[in-house]
């Protein structure tokens, strides 16, 4: 076995619990995140170094409605050991034998609890995010050095989005305005083409609010597909799976069930429907077949009203209320 599949077997075996009851899944070969309400997905990745039997895990979050290539961009965010220490320090942890590979993940799984589990809390939305990085009368944010808000000078590439999201449009058009003046300044014609998109982004914090939801919504729509993250289902959905469905094979079964149903064929909210047929099927895969097999009972909306009568907790059905 490479020394990354040996840490990620000791790593499940440490920490599946704790990744499912807070909506996380394995993403890529070397990854896990989950996908925020709001579309931020927030992400750890395991770094392996090349000649050392030593690790440790980059943090990270990217909202889909910013500008996302095929790749994750590692900002925001920092490495565990920056990100959980006040001096910064780049931690890398041992992995020599099962027995110090097991003690060293229990150790990043406590500082993962402790540091970087209230930087995904407080980065859920566009808002969080806008929160989280403004700083204060000190000059201090919620998270002071701990955390990478961007590249210095290039943050403007990411918040002009953030800022458009969170509906501060004028915020917005000054970040844009920055990136338009880092482009244009460029010695590369393919950067300085970029600069006419920025000049309509500008524009476009100007206009109404039902053109800027249906710019983000198409930019959501490309991170997904360049991230491959289409299918991903919300955090709390997989949490709800996961505790309605203990096995690994169930799992399995349930969300690809869940991934399938089509947009085009339903007037209900797809995320909407999905918890509310976990709340139907109370854990029941024949259950959760038959509601499929029958088109959701002939009206999705019977399928929702059934879940409503099923708890008093409406949240689990209706909106998202963990993520």
């Amino acid at each position: 076995m490479s020394k990354l599949s040996d840490i990620l077997k000791c790593w499940n075996q440490v920490a599946t619990a704790f990744l499912q009851l807070h909506g996380f899944k394995q993403y890529g070969k070397d990854g896990f995140g989950r996908m925020t309400h709001d579309h931020v997905f927030q992400f750890f990745i395991f770094n392996v170094h090349r000649h050392t039997n030593t690790f440790t895990l980059d943090i990270g979050i990217r909202p889909m409605y910013c500008e996302n290539q095929n790749y994750l961009i590692l900002r925001p965010g920092n490495r565990l050991g920056k990100l959980a220490s006040k001096n910064g320090l780049d931690t890398w942890w041992p992995s020599d034998t099962d027995e110090v590979r097991e003690r060293s993940l229990t150790e990043v799984l406590r500082l993962f609890q402790e540091y970087v589990l209230p930087f995904y809390d407080n980065t859920r939305t566009s808002v969080d995010i806008v929160k989280s990085c403004q700083k204060n009368f000190f000059g201090k944010n919620k998270f002071g050095d701990r955390v990478s808000w961007g590249s210095p000078g290039y943050e403007c590439f990411d918040f002009g989005y953030i800022y458009l999201r969170a509906g501060e449009y004028e915020k917005a058009a000054r970040e844009f305005e920055r990136c338009s003046k880092f482009v244009s300044a460029s010695n590369y014609e393919s950067e300085r083409q970029r600069n006419e998109k920025y000049l309509k982004l500008i524009q476009l914090c100007k206009t109404a609010k039902l053109e800027i939801n249906a710019y983000l919504q198409n930019q959501i729509q490309n991170s997904l597909s360049n991230l491959k993250l289409d299918n991903w289902l919300f955090a709390d959905i997989y949490k709800s799976i996961a505790r309605y469905f203990p096995s690994p094979v169930e799992q399995a079964e349930v969300e690809k069930l869940l991934q399938s149903i089509n947009r085009a064929d339903i007037t209900v909210g797809i995320d909407q429907l999905a918890r509310s047929i976990l709340v139907v099927a109370d854990g029941n895969l024949n259950e959760l077949r038959r509601l499929f097999d029958t088109g959701f009972l002939g009206d999705p909306r019977d399928v929702i009203m059934i879940a409503m009568g099923k708890t008093s907790n409406k949240k689990d059905f209706s909106a998202p209320f963990d993520y």
